[in-house]
């Protein structure tokens, strides 16, 4: 797994990136992203994130290989998705 915030450039908004969530017991959950319709799911991701109660990882399709990243930098999130 590679962190969000080491990695050059993270792209949060691209919608090749599959966001994920998974809480305290270990439930996992999809975060859609690519439409504006989603945007209040990523909110509400969000908020949970910074409450601490999920944490968030995303899958970032490569030419040849998916890298797994834990989104460990929130404010360029939240930034990605005009939170901040």
């Amino acid at each position: 797994m590679r962190s969000a915030k080491e990695a050059d450039n993270f792209p949060y908004g691209t919608s090749t990136v599959c966001y994920f969530e998974v809480d305290k017991n270990g439930d996992v959950s999809r975060v859609y992203h690519k439409n504006k319709s989603d945007r209040r799911k990523v909110l509400e991701a969000y908020q949970r994130v910074m409450n601490k109660t999920t944490t968030l990882y995303a899958v970032w399709p490569g030419n040849w290989s998916s890298d797994l990243f834990i989104i460990d930098d929130l404010d360029a999130f939240a930034k990605a998705f005009n939170f901040i």
